[in-house]
Formats: structure tokens, sequence, C-alpha cells
């Protein structure tokens, strides 16, 4: 289960990164546990941002299953405006790409047509469910994990197994003003 304590000062950190984000960003909502940020924002609606201290039923494209291993990943949804242009995902997950690439210059590219590869491993995935005139964007990021499942130990990496050291909250500081803004471009 989700330590609160570790996660307790994460709305105030939220609302501070919303207000710097600014429009169309209006709300933060932190859960504790959650099956998926998903359906959480599109129930609060335009603007908002739902982050998650663990998920437990994420999903991916094409109804794959986003692993969360414990409390060591970062997921988190918001609400934007639909769109109908093409190659968004691609779009967003090259935005993951630059916010990132700071940390380990040229270790991340974008992985067609949603996904970030770190040393060639999937670190990260976007996902994009649109309907009624909202976009619910959903991310997932590996940030600590240390141990996967059978099935991913080829596949999946975490920024800590690159020797990227940062909390959950300091990839989503980077990361949900560059998502944002590529939405918006």
């Amino acid at each position: 289960m989700t330590d609160l304590v570790s996660i307790s000062h994460w709305p105030d950190r939220l609302e501070a990164l919303v207000e710097t984000v600014g429009p169309p960003l209006t709300q933060g909502r932190v859960v504790a546990t959650c099956d998926s940020t998903q359906g959480l924002a599109r129930a609060l609606g335009s603007g908002a941002v739902v982050l998650a201290g663990r998920q437990v039923a994420g999903r991916g494209q094409r109804g794959n299953r986003w692993c969360d291993t414990g409390e060591e990943g970062l997921a988190f949804s918001v609400v934007l405006p639909a769109t109908d242009q093409p190659q968004r995902s691609q779009t967003l997950a090259a935005s993951i790409v630059a916010s990132l690439d700071p940390l380990k210059p040229g270790s991340f590219k974008v992985k067609d047509p949603n996904d970030v590869l770190l040393e060639d491993r999937k670190v990260a995935g976007v996902l994009i469910e649109q309907s009624d005139g909202l976009a619910v964007i959903g991310v997932g990021i590996n940030v600590h994990q240390q141990v996967w499942p059978d099935e991913l130990v080829a596949t999946a990496v975490s920024l800590a197994q690159a020797g990227i050291t940062a909390d959950r909250l300091e990839i989503l500081e980077r990361v949900l003003p560059a998502l944002v803004q590529a939405w918006s471009a």
C-alpha cells in the first residue's frame, strides 16, 4: 500500500505546478491508489491533472496493461481539449524525450507510436483517449523500479536503473509542462 506520508507533500507541489503551467490546466488531484488515473481525470473534466501514488490497473495502447511494480513509478493523467491532429501520441512521446534528455543526454528516443525508450528499453508510455470533445492523456514513467516481472526484464527499464536520480514529482515537474505545450502547439 502506498505510504501516505511519502506523498503527503504531493498536493501542494501539484497545485503549484498547475498554477505555474496555467491554462489550460485548472486543477490537480492526488490519490494514494487507484485503478487508473484516466477515469478519475475524465470525471474531473477539462484542465484536470490526476496523479497517483500507485496505479494498479493502468492501461496502454491496444488494450495492453501498463505494469505498475509498486510505488516506484509515476502515473498521471491530464484532460485537455480533443484534437483531430494526427501523430499526437508520437508528439507527446517526443515531448517526454525532450524533457528527460537533460538527465542523460542522447539516451532517450521515441518508439512509434507512443513509447519512450531509454537505452533501447521502455521507460515511459502515453495513452490518449478522446471522446465528447476531451482528450484524456495518460502517462506512465518508470522512475525507481529495480525489479521487473519476468516478461518485462529484457524490455523495461527505470530511470534509476540507468543511473538517473530524481523523485517522482521532479520528473512530473519536468514532463507535464512539456506535454501541455506539445498538445497545445
